[in-house]
């Protein structure tokens, strides 16, 4: 068969005559998945210039013309038919797999599209009724700058016996995070003590800054735990390179406030201030003075999900409830995750100052991502929870 001439006039009637093509995806979900990537090729390299993305567009157009047009016309479409099945097979794979936490339990967001990077705190509502439970466990960022505390859905057993089950079966690579020092040790505990037993030498010297506020951080969250004790080889004490010989710690997390942290993975984690290696007395003393400051460059990576100079009026109802104002000037949108993130800061740094209930007003919306705003917010506690695909 003589081979076909395309000419500008033929491939546009070809164009005209091919089936219908409709994606079943939203466009928030196809804008969150192009960014995930864009974000990810960024981490990797440079971009191409932008002068020869056209080019580049038009050269992938007429090879992939060349190779299929023909096929199409002569199949009746049935390739492309097969082709689009095959990818909206792999994307709704794709899709369950990401929404799915360990266990067979599912994040519920009510349909709200999160980048697949981001990993949100759990609100305890999520896993009631379904015999599940939480943990959270302490790693550091590459330069080791950092506490990123990483939760994990688990089944119900005692806080050490979770934290040694995760220690283990989590890959902080996999995150774009470094090894916590935890993951050397031998975790037991007395009653409300920690007994944390490492071979000598195994604490390198850049982790020490950072080691007490990572123990607090994975033990003394939700008042688990109270104080640490120290073995070496199971001797007591262990010799630290700079803060020498020490017996044990007390165990504290104070109120912080909290920010946006990006791992080279792509990877979003939202980080309390005490992340940094600060000590509880650094930390602002209120809730509304942590708020103020959540708008600010915190250095390490740290950055702001509050915009800047936006004032949050905060007013206690209760003991441990409150409620956070927004201002007549700004209005959240439900469709932008950089809002939804910033609710999730909000949430958990007013968690972190011992409020369990949360009313978030003023924001024009009835709701966002997983929360209902028209009544108060109860129940976060796990924080970045990391769900294994």
């Amino acid at each position: 068969m003589e081979p076909i001439k395309w000419s500008d006039e033929k491939i546009e009637q070809h164009l005209k005559d091919l089936p219908p093509i409709k994606d079943r995806q939203s466009k928030q979900e196809l804008f969150l998945k192009v960014q995930a990537k864009v974000h990810y090729k960024d981490s990797k390299g440079k971009r191409l210039p932008t002068w020869s993305l056209p080019a580049l567009a038009t050269a992938c157009a007429l090879v992939i013309f060349g190779i299929f047009v023909p096929d199409l016309v002569k199949n009746g479409g049935k390739m492309e038919h097969n082709k689009m099945a095959i990818e909206a097979n792999k994307s709704s794979k794709g899709m369950d797999a990401a929404s799915t936490a360990d266990e067979g339990v599912s994040f519920k967001t009510e349909n709200k599209a999160f980048p697949v990077a981001y990993h949100a705190p759990l609100q305890g509502s999520s896993i009631e009724g379904t015999n599940q439970d939480w943990v959270t466990v302490g790693y550091l960022d590459e330069q080791a700058q950092l506490v990123i505390p990483v939760s994990f859905v688990t089944k119900p057993d005692h806080y050490l016996d979770k934290v040694n089950e995760q220690v283990k079966k989590f890959d902080p690579k996999a995150a774009g995070l470094s090894e916590s020092p935890l993951q050397r040790a031998k975790i037991t505990e007395e009653e409300e003590t920690v007994i944390i037993d490492w071979p000598a030498g195994s604490i390198h010297e850049t982790e020490e800054p950072l080691l007490k506020n990572l123990i607090a951080l994975t033990f003394s969250n939700e008042q688990q735990k109270y104080k640490v004790e120290f073995r070496t080889d199971g001797k007591k004490g262990y010799v630290f390179s700079n803060l020498g010989p020490v017996e044990d710690w007390d165990l504290e997390v104070p109120g912080a406030p909290h920010f946006r942290y990006d791992t080279p993975t792509t990877d979003v984690f939202i980080v309390s201030l005490f992340s940094t290696g600060l000590e509880a007395k650094d930390m602002p003393k209120e809730l509304d003075d942590a708020l103020e400051i959540m708008d600010e460059e915190q250095g390490r990576g740290l950055k702001p999900l509050l915009p800047k100079d936006l004032q949050l009026e905060v007013k206690e109802t209760g003991e441990h409830s409150v409620e956070i104002t927004f201002p007549d000037t700004f209005k959240l949108s439900a469709e932008n995750t950089e809002h939804i993130m910033m609710i999730d800061a909000i949430l958990l740094t007013a968690e972190s100052y011992d409020y369990d209930s949360i009313k978030i007003s003023n924001t024009g919306l009835d709701s966002i991502g997983p929360y209902q705003l028209e009544e108060p917010i109860e129940g976060i506690t796990g924080t970045n929870v990391y769900y294994y695909q």
